[in-house]
């Protein structure tokens, strides 16, 4: 079987996490461009550098764009170089609030282009990315972009106009419950729990109910069980979490993250 070749355009920190997940699967090699920090990424996993966006989209069987939009724009002339001297590469771009329609606009009309939004948890292979595709794109292509996420965690395909919504809930999805794992952290110390136990108790009970959730299909029950008459106390807080801002805090900010998603879609 031939090795297919992944080069990423950008270094930051979603690129270094598909690298990651990526890393040790002997059918595909990585490559990296980016301005300022390509060697150091490089060296950090393993893989190879190059010099110029040419270079990298000439050795590359697929081109992952994993810039800031600003940084999109100032490459597009280079890109649309590229594209011209290899029009065979297959470009998915992960650059969040630029749709197909500008991202053509950019690079050129008749480049292949799919679009992905994986969040951060891709970097040990238990992510979730929302994919989108156009209608021209044969299935063939689909099947082999998704089988490449789907070694990442899960990825489900979406109509490009849900992608607001996937990067509000999916892409921020980790920082919402790292930010309420820290929360419960802070509450144990607070509460005389030395921190290495606080931080273990909090990282066991978020994997076990992650893990109960994702085996038993049961979410919904879960809390029902967790607020049984018979546990008091789990019931007395679940009935002030009910009773406090935190369902609309939250959705304020998955509404929040989401206007600013969609800003150019």
């Amino acid at each position: 079987m031939n090795m297919l070749t992944i080069g990423f355009v950008g270094s930051g920190q979603i690129a270094q996490a598909m690298i990651k997940g990526w890393t040790g699967n002997s059918e595909i090699e990585q490559l990296v461009y980016s301005k300022n920090q390509a060697t150091k990424v490089a060296d950090a996993f393993g893989i190879e550098a190059r010099r110029s966006v040419l270079e990298l989209w000439q050795d590359s069987d697929i081109v992952i764009l994993a810039v800031p939009e600003t940084g999109l724009r100032a490459l597009a002339p280079q890109l649309q170089m590229a594209a011209m001297v290899k029009p065979s590469v297959i470009v998915t771009s992960v650059v969040d609030g630029v749709d197909f329609e500008t991202l053509h606009q950019l690079l050129g009309e008749k480049l292949m282009i799919t679009r992905a939004l994986p969040n951060i948890n891709v970097a040990v292979r238990e992510g979730y990315t929302g994919l989108a595709f156009e209608s021209d794109i044969d299935e063939e292509v689909k099947g082999a972009i998704a089988m490449l996420f789907l070694e990442l965690g899960r990825a489900d395909e979406y109509a490009e106009h849900q992608f607001g919504a996937v990067s509000a809930l999916a892409s921020a999805g980790p920082a919402y419950v790292a930010s309420f794992a820290d929360v419960l952290a802070h509450a144990a110390i607070e509460n005389d729990i030395d921190i290495e136990r606080a931080v273990w108790m909090v990282e066991q009970t978020l994997f076990g109910t992650a893990t109960r959730m994702k085996k038993m299909q049961e979410s919904p029950k879960m809390v029902e069980q967790a607020a049984a008459p018979t546990d008091s106390a789990a019931k007395a807080g679940l009935d002030a979490l009910a009773a406090s801002e935190f369902t609309a805090s939250i959705k304020a900010a998955i509404q929040t993250a989401r206007n600013v998603s969609e800003k150019n879609n």
